[in-house]
């Protein structure tokens, strides 16, 4: 993780520092603009500091989409893994338990990491943590997305990319057609 980080601020510090050598047009204020922002998440990359950071073997899964620590509940941003009734569709017309396999794709991926880092600037209405979530340097929810196992948010986009590999290898959820959580909860009413 520490060399995401440093990757991250050499870039952004070239960038800025390349930025701040153009020959800024006087009154150009998109260059201005562009400078600045690039300062900023300059600043902000040296300061990035997880929620929690401890052995994955410490944390409770409590669903596909979901962790606990002690009295920390941390939600993955950005993903929808199906819910516990929920079952999945295969190509023959059968079903399969969608929901019991991310939840122990989950368990299976952080009690085997020896570090679980996540990093949270938000909550939700029930209190978690809305978090992106390292385990051993891998972000859990952009591996959940690509192995069929959790569907994208589209409007961050940020696990766009991985959802679409999924897509087109007709993996788990995208084997069959099945309605993602926020469809079939309403169907069920």
């Amino acid at each position: 993780m520490k060399i995401k980080h440093l990757a991250a601020r050499i870039a952004l510090t070239f960038a800025a520092s390349a930025a701040m050598s153009a020959d800024l047009q006087p009154g150009d204020p998109i260059s201005a603009k562009i400078f600045l922002q690039l300062h900023s998440i300059e600043k902000l990359a040296g300061e990035v500091v997880p929620l929690v950071s401890a052995p994955g073997r410490d944390f409770r899964v409590i669903d596909g989409d979901s962790l606990a620590m002690g009295d920390l509940n941390i939600r993955l941003v950005d993903i929808d893994a199906p819910l516990a009734v929920q079952r999945c569709n295969t190509p023959d017309g059968s079903y399969w338990d969608c929901a019991a396999q991310a939840r122990q794709r989950v368990r299976s991926i952080v009690n085997e990491a020896e570090r679980v880092e996540c990093f949270s600037t938000d909550q939700d209405h029930y209190g978690r943590h809305l978090a992106t979530c390292d385990a051993d340097g891998v972000d859990v929810g952009a591996l959940l997305v690509e192995e069929g196992l959790a569907w994208a948010h589209e409007n961050d986009g940020r696990y766009v990319p991985q959802a679409s590999i999924a897509q087109s290898n007709a993996r788990g959820i995208w084997q069959a057609e099945t309605a993602p959580p926020w469809n079939w909860d309403a169907e069920q009413d």
